[in-house]
């Protein structure tokens, strides 16, 4: 049993530094980031009392475009109610695009990032459980200097996120 344990690993290493290689002659770029939640109110969408949680997602990007690139995310995103015992759970599958306020050549880079695709969400109670497929949306402003990367977003369902990220 192992052995088979050994195996999968090194072939999913392997799979790994083959697709990193593929990218880098590609000229694509993985950017992965995690960041602070805070569930929106539809009452008051100032209200940050609705609930918290975090985010976790990739992108996966062309490098060095002049103004617009296409974008793809995979993120998870995780809230919990204040005011209640509801929990949301949410997976994205994106695709979109990014629009570039600078230059590749600059050090510092603004972009926006409008994504849209489906959502996995699953929403838990004290007496209840749904799981369904949703529309999943990604929508922000980001800034990008040297490989770091610093942005604030709305992501589906009314999350807004304040996100922190390293590109590879």
């Amino acid at each position: 049993m192992k052995v088979y344990g050994l195996v999968s690993t090194m072939i999913l290493m392997f799979s790994m530094l083959s697709v990193t290689a593929q990218a880098q002659e590609k000229k694509l770029e993985l950017s992965v980031t995690t960041g602070f939640a805070t569930k929106l109110s539809i009452n008051d969408p100032l209200n940050s009392e609705a609930g918290n949680g975090f985010h976790i997602g990739a992108n996966f990007y062309k490098r060095d475009a002049q103004t617009w690139s296409w974008d793809t995310q995979l993120s998870m995103n995780f809230t919990s109610e204040t005011n209640s015992s509801s929990d949301h759970f949410t997976f994205n599958s994106l695709f979109g695009g990014r629009y570039y306020f600078s230059k590749p050549e600059n050090l510092t880079r603004l972009f926006f990032s409008l994504l849209g695709g489906i959502a996995l969400r699953s929403e838990t109670g004290d007496d209840f459980t749904d799981t369904f497929i949703d529309v999943g949306y990604s929508g922000g402003l980001y800034l990008e200097r040297d490989r770091f990367l610093f942005g604030i977003s709305i992501d589906a369902p009314q999350n807004f996120i304040f996100k922190l990220g390293y590109t590879f």
